[in-house]
């Protein structure tokens, strides 16, 4: 199964763990990750998120991340297809250009789920998905604990 990470999922072992949320998402996040190293996920990197690495200002995040990106298993180039389809979510959406960016990265790539924290995205995508059921085909975008309970059957909060 072929899996997508949001910037935000390579970073949020850096954020507040002290945060209930945080923390239970940074478990959620472990454990996928964990699967990918055992072969159970296949998860792909991108050059939008080669982009956002490169520009943060936190040398050992931006190391840290970099050594996460080597469990990928391909990477997606920029192309005409992706940016237009980019330009449609934004259209359909208002999504932020970086997060449609991201989103059509993973379409592209017939990835079966969009994984992020940004949980304003999850609910501007949602609030438009009769515009956006067509371009998202079979890509459904979620927080990586709903993935955890959707796919695994895991419950991390208990």
């Amino acid at each position: 199964m072929l899996i997508y990470f949001d910037m935000n999922i390579y970073n949020r072992m850096f954020d507040d763990q002290e945060q209930l949320k945080i923390k239970l998402e940074t478990t959620a996040i472990d454990i996928i990750f964990q699967r990918v190293q055992e072969g159970q996920f296949n998860l792909l990197w991108s050059f939008i998120l080669d982009y956002e690495n490169s520009r943060n200002p936190f040398i050992q995040r931006r190391s840290k991340v970099q050594v996460l990106s080597q469990l990928s298993s391909g990477v997606i180039l920029k192309n005409d297809i992706i940016t237009g389809v980019a330009k449609n979510i934004v259209e359909n959406s208002k999504a932020r250009i970086e997060d449609a960016l991201h989103i059509a990265c993973s379409i592209y790539a017939g990835c079966r789920y969009y994984m992020t924290c940004d949980g304003r995205l999850i609910r501007t995508i949602y609030d438009n998905m009769s515009n956006l059921q067509d371009i998202l085909g079979g890509t459904e975008i979620l927080n990586p604990i709903d993935f955890l309970r959707k796919e695994m059957n895991l419950d991390v909060i208990g």
